[in-house]
């Protein structure tokens, strides 16, 4: 994707002050996170104080490629120069920061479902996906943890986000990225077990645990990190893939295959990767870090070999 990159930031009134001077930013999504994020700092050559600035947007030529809350902005001068540097995350945070009323909901699709809790001007949402005939929402949970659980009885995977700001539950929007004669600055495989449990169980209403679950990968790395439940509602349907559910959210991540290239093409989650000469060839994409700063582009590419990443 080419073009130049610009920052820019929009005050409470709708004006935007684009910058273009000392950028240095990072932008990251992940199927597991809820949001796509994006840090860094600019020089500013405009009046405008911290106070001010009430969005940011990341554009690489005309296109807008993040929208989002700046959750932390501070102007500071070094060198004589004036910059402003800043944290932000995409409106779909908001996803996590709004509760559910908790309870039965019958007859739910996606788009039923965030709006009837959130409905705003930067998100959108998947139109036309199955419906199911009913979820649970648990007492205190978030919109998120809503939709996570929709997508997992709807579609047996994770729900993510496409764009700036659009839920997303199947993967119609997924292209074929080819990375054919591009520089590769590096490959690798990773392990990370920090999360992983060896065995989960549950009880219906007696002080025996009637179902368990033991994760087939703990045993390999000795680990033993044991759960115990009382009957969560959510998984009344399945109460069997309740358990391996809460055993795979505890292994995301525990394998990834990822590359590095020095460019960047705007890559999607569940995009399919081509042409690498890597491991991560043929495999979806679940995780992208994009860097730019007076270096150039580069992109990091990861592709998680876990319980989700490649379904």
């Amino acid at each position: 994707m080419s073009g130049n990159i610009k920052i820019a930031a929009l005050d409470q009134g709708g004006t935007e002050r684009e910058f273009s001077k000392g950028i240095k930013v990072v932008m990251k999504r992940d199927i597991y996170v809820a949001y796509i994020s994006l840090s860094g700092e600019f020089v500013c050559d405009s009046a405008i104080t911290a106070a001010q600035v009430c969005k940011i947007r990341l554009k690489l030529g005309s296109s807008v490629i993040f929208s989002g809350i700046p959750d932390r902005v501070e102007v500071f001068f070094q060198g004589g120069v004036k910059r402003i540097s800043f944290v932000s995350r995409s409106y779909t945070s908001l996803a996590m920061q709004n509760e559910h009323e908790p309870g039965i909901i019958t007859d739910v699709d996606l788009a039923s479902l965030v709006s009837s809790c959130l409905v705003h001007p930067e998100i959108t949402v998947e139109q036309n996906t199955p419906v199911e005939n009913y979820i649970y929402v648990k007492q205190s949970s978030s919109l998120w943890d809503a939709v996570i659980a929709y997508n997992i009885k709807s579609r047996g995977r994770m729900p993510y986000i496409y764009g700036t700001g659009t839920i997303m539950s199947t993967k119609a929007n997924s292209a074929v990225r080819s990375y054919s004669g591009e520089t590769l600055i590096g490959s690798g495989f990773a392990v990370s077990t920090q999360n992983m449990l060896s065995d989960v169980h549950m009880r219906i209403g007696s002080d025996q645990y009637q179902y368990s679950y033991a994760n087939p990968l703990a045993p390999a790395y000795a680990i033993k990190r044991s759960r115990y439940y009382d009957l969560d509602y959510q998984w009344l349907y399945d109460i069997d893939g309740g358990l391996e559910h809460k055993v795979a959210m505890s292994n995301r991540m525990c394998k990834a295959n990822y590359f590095e290239y020095a460019s960047f093409k705007n890559e999607q989650l569940y995009d399919t990767v081509s042409g690498s000469s890597t491991a991560c060839d043929g495999m979806y994409i679940d995780r992208v870090v994009f860097t730019a700063d007076a270096k150039g582009y580069r992109t990091k590419v990861y592709c998680f070999d876990d319980d989700y990443g490649q379904i």
